[in-house]
């Protein structure tokens, strides 16, 4: 039966996805296969802990969540099981929801395995399996063969490489987290400012552990240590346990295991630990290395003189005044800084953006004041990778809110146009006929709407898979009702470099196409991306005038910025598109904002920055 330790969301997607498999394998009503896996989806994108929504009382807000399945997982919830989930579980054995952890094994081999082998035990169901492909009994299986044993051996291996390796969270849902105790700290009255550190404050893609920094005054404290801020932020009302407590930092953790660190600092040093707890390992060192060419040691209370510096150093009217008095932390030569620009000026360096501080060559760059001001969330114009509930019979899913509910939140969120993409109608009991019949309707549809509104002009495009031979899944004349095409990848992800990159180009060259989806097809956590030879796909994107999509889909952010970096060097553009399937996931752009920004990529390399009239040049082919 199955074991919930803390509830987690991994742990309620695996369950659902579970009971879904049973009802696939009993061939009961499809329906309620189609139920369970929907549910496990809504779960797994939430950017919230489930338990935590159900606490609030709004489960059945959740996508996917109805009756059954809502009032099961509150009886789970309330008693630590579910009599409904038990029963459904029980026609199956316990190791093959085991296996189903495992990529490329899904529900039906995993049943095979499990009653072919006798595999009884779910402790060691990996260790057994791997022993028995050793063997060669998984070849011996009706439909296995030698391949597929040898592909379940290296999918074993890799599963349990990740599942020693400690879970990191999308960059979503761990700001979620930080901002729900970042708000809850700016209530006590000590506290001035309060700042995400390390990889949080540099939106990394994903994130360990959350550090917070924060800011008091020393008149504030009324002589008082820390003390009170330190027990007020240990009192937090969702953590679980409490890891330590000292001085001037603590550490607690929070539901499903995630820890959270915080350091206090007085205004005067602020901009220093700030500083200090920001930047990855390597930024870091090689700017000790150039502080210690300037004569200075860097910490995290600021720059202390060791001797004279090496090449002439700043000593302005704007350099920080040395700190009067003693501190037991360090010592009156400390200068410390209240802000990071101040820091980084002192030492003859332009100002680096967090999410440069990776420890490329930013600090030379920076030494030659050659950093770019890279692009910021307000300079992005519209959203051109949309899905609405717009019914085209697609070959994927379907998004929930209309082509005017869509409209009206671009409105909201300042945009000038707006991109609907939806996935190109199925291919499988469609005859070209009808999917050209199926175009053609929703061209005139999007046309009213076009006609009517005013404030945000919308064009019509559309999301075309990329079919294992470089050819779209879409009839040639269909192209004709489309403004323009967002052509991706969805299927036959293990080609070679050389096949997956004749693919991809042979798909680029179809009329209309002005962006490529996703590019490596990355799933955070899930699933790794395809390789490409980049150099041809950014030459040819580059001369061809089409985009390379950034999709800010938290579980994409694809293209991955080292990638995007590497791109500009061939002078390519991206476009930053959302993926959205709902309004509200519209409001997801940020994070595909931190990609670019990661990828050192400024306003004039993002295409949807233009304006409308621009924006309308450019897809034409007109700029």
């Amino acid at each position: 039966m199955y074991k919930l330790e803390n509830y987690s969301n991994k742990e309620i997607t695996h369950l659902l996805r579970s009971i879904a498999a049973v009802h696939q394998l009993k061939g009961k009503n499809r329906f309620r296969t189609i139920a369970y896996e929907n549910a496990a989806d809504a779960v797994e994108h939430l950017s919230r802990e489930i338990k935590d929504v159900w606490e609030e009382g709004k489960i059945y807000q959740v996508p996917g969540i109805g009756e059954i399945i809502g009032s099961s997982l509150n009886e789970l919830f309330k008693q630590g099981r579910s009599k409904h989930f038990d029963s459904i579980l029980a026609q199956v054995p316990t190791p093959v929801f085991e296996l189903m952890k495992v990529r490329s094994i899904g529900p039906k081999r995993a049943y095979k395995l499990v009653t072919i082998l006798g595999l009884d035990h779910s402790d060691n169901i990996f260790t057994d399996l791997k022993k028995a492909g050793e063997e060669g009994k998984i070849a011996e299986i009706e439909n296995f063969g030698k391949k597929s044993e040898q592909e379940i051996i290296a999918a074993i291996n890799l599963y349990r490489q990740r599942s020693a390796k400690a879970d990191r969270m999308p960059i979503p849902y761990a700001k979620r987290i930080a901002d729900e105790v970042i708000n809850y700290l700016k209530n006590h009255p000590q506290v001035m400012r309060v700042d995400a550190l390390g990889s949080l404050r540099r939106w990394e893609a994903t994130i360990g552990d959350v550090d917070l920094a924060v800011q008091v005054k020393r008149e504030k404290l009324n002589g008082k240590s820390y003390k009170n801020i330190i027990d007020y932020f240990i009192k937090y009302p969702k953590k679980i346990k409490v890891e330590n407590a000292g001085e001037n930092k603590a550490s607690i953790i929070v539901s499903p295991n995630i820890r959270i660190d915080l350091r206090i600092q007085e205004e005067a040093g602020y901009g220093s630990m700030l500083q200090y707890f920001t930047g990855s390992k390597a930024h870091n060192i090689k700017l000790r290395e150039h502080a210690l060419a300037e004569g200075f040691s860097l910490n995290e209370y600021g720059l202390k003189k060791i001797r004279s510096p090496s090449t002439s150093l700043r000593t302005s009217p704007k350099s920080p005044p040395q700190r009067k008095g003693g501190d037991p932390r360090n010592n009156s030569q400390i200068m410390e800084f209240s802000n990071e620009h101040r820091l980084y000026e002192f030492v003859d360096l332009q100002y680096i953006p967090p999410e440069i501080r990776e420890g490329t060559n930013e600090i030379e760059l920076a030494q030659k004041n050659q950093i770019p001001k890279l692009v910021e969330v307000a300079d992005i114009k519209g959203d051109l990778h949309v899905h609405s509930s717009y019914n085209l019979q697609p070959s994927h899913d379907l998004g929930e809110n209309t082509y005017e509910e869509m409209l009206k939140k671009a409105k909201e969120l300042k945009y000038q146009y707006l991109g609907f993409a939806e996935h190109n109608p199925k291919t499988s009991g469609l005859n070209e006929k009808e999917i050209i019949e199926i175009m053609k309707k929703r061209y005139l549809e999007i046309e009213k709407i076009r006609d009517a509104e005013i404030k945000v002009k919308c064009f019509i495009g559309l999301e075309a898979d990329i079919l294992p031979d470089g050819s779209l899944a879409l009839p040639e004349k269909a192209i004709d009702y489309v403004d323009y095409l967002v052509v991706s990848v969805h299927s036959a992800f293990n080609l070679n470099v050389k096949a997956m990159t004749e693919r991809v180009l042979k798909a680029l060259e179809y009329p209309k196409v002005k962006a490529l989806g996703h590019p490596t097809g990355r799933l955070l956590g899930k699933r790794e991306g395809f390789e490409l030879d980049w150099e041809r796909i950014f030459n040819f994107c580059a001369r061809k005038n089409i985009a390379l999509e950034i999709n800010s889909w938290p579980q994409r952010l694809d293209l991955p910025d080292t990638l995007a970096r590497e791109g500009l060097r061939h002078e390519v553009k991206y476009i930053i598109n959302t993926d959205a399937h709902a309004t509200q996931e519209m409001e997801g752009m940020r994070y595909g904002v931190s990609v670019a920004r990661r990828g050192w990529c400024g306003r004039s390399d993002i295409i949807n920055t233009l304006n409308y009239s621009a924006f309308k040049k450019w897809l034409n082919n007109k700029s």
